[in-house]
């Protein structure tokens, strides 16, 4: 799933005049929404659960989860951008319009959903 969504990203942020590597942007910001999805999954976690962290262990967990996807995608992705690129650069007109409202689905709800979810779900510890 994430190879399309890659290939997409890749796509439109190539049509990017001043993006000087968009292979590598696209790496990043599908990293991105993937600690977006995350952290809501941690988000709802916390909410039903009354787990109390306090703030360091917070944030190792946060960098430890985001050096991780990082690492994994470098391998998934990034590392294979060329043979992804060729798989879906030939794919139908029906399944290049499937893949781009599922990519923009995807984008959009990503950033929604854990925007909604922090806004109503996460109480402020002053």
């Amino acid at each position: 799933m994430f190879r399309e969504l890659y290939y997409w990203m890749y796509v439109y942020l190539s049509k990017v005049k001043t993006n000087k590597t968009p292979a590598f942007s696209a790496y990043v910001l599908i990293c991105i929404l993937q600690v977006f999805n995350i952290g809501t999954l941690g988000v709802f976690i916390n909410f039903f659960s009354k787990i109390d962290m306090n703030k360091n262990t917070a944030v190792t967990t946060g960098l430890a989860l985001i050096v991780v996807l990082y690492i994994l995608n470098y391998i998934l992705l990034y590392a294979k951008r060329k043979s992804i690129f060729q798989e879906y650069e030939n794919i139908t007109t029906d399944r290049k319009g499937k893949g781009q409202i599922s990519f923009w689905l995807y984008v959009v709800l990503s950033l929604v959903i854990f925007f909604v979810v922090i806004a109503n779900l996460v109480t402020p510890k002053y």
